[in-house]
């Protein structure tokens, strides 16, 4: 019944006429497709390799800059460690580190990274992690009322929770 007429609609007359109907390749076509695979799929492994190579290479440079940055920090660490070691004024010591601290703080934020600020504000398990409830009879149920360890963002991430006692209600 294959060869009957309903499935000759299919055909064009004009190539019936011509005898341009090819019923398979041949076998040079065969081959010079499974060719073109063979070599469609070397390039797709090359590009993913070399994609591969490039995403390395771009993580292990894209900190450079901050790095060279964070240099600059730690050169003005060691100095301050070798002045406390020459000085009596603990003052002036205690200036030198706020002001490098300042400046590892500011290459921080300008990085993105933000603090979570948390103190008094309600408790929310995406910012916070509790440490303690504690009875508190001056805050709302379920408030941050001490913060043991900051939370940073970095951009709009959540890099760190921040580590708070929370009150609650006692139970009078």
């Amino acid at each position: 019944m294959a060869d009957g007429p309903e499935n000759c609609e299919d055909l064009d007359s004009k190539q019936v006429e011509e005898g341009n109907i090819k019923e398979s390749p041949s076998e040079d076509e065969a081959a010079e497709l499974r060719d073109k695979l063979l070599r469609l799929t070397a390039e797709f492994d090359n590009f993913r390799k070399r994609s591969i190579r490039e995403k390395e290479e771009y993580r292990k440079f894209a900190i450079e800059q901050m790095v060279i940055e964070l240099l600059e920090v730690y050169d003005n660490f060691e100095r301050a460690l070798e002045s406390a070691k020459q000085t009596d004024d603990i003052s002036s010591v205690i200036k030198g580190v706020e002001m490098v601290f300042k400046q590892f703080a500011g290459i921080l934020e300008k990085e993105g990274l933000q603090k979570i600020e948390c103190k008094g504000a309600e408790f929310d398990p995406y910012l916070h992690e509790a440490m303690m409830h504690v009875d508190h009879p001056d805050h709302d149920d379920n408030t941050v009322v001490d913060v043991c360890k900051p939370g940073y963002y970095l951009h709009s991430k959540v890099i760190r929770p921040a580590m708070v006692t929370v009150s609650k209600k006692s139970d009078e």
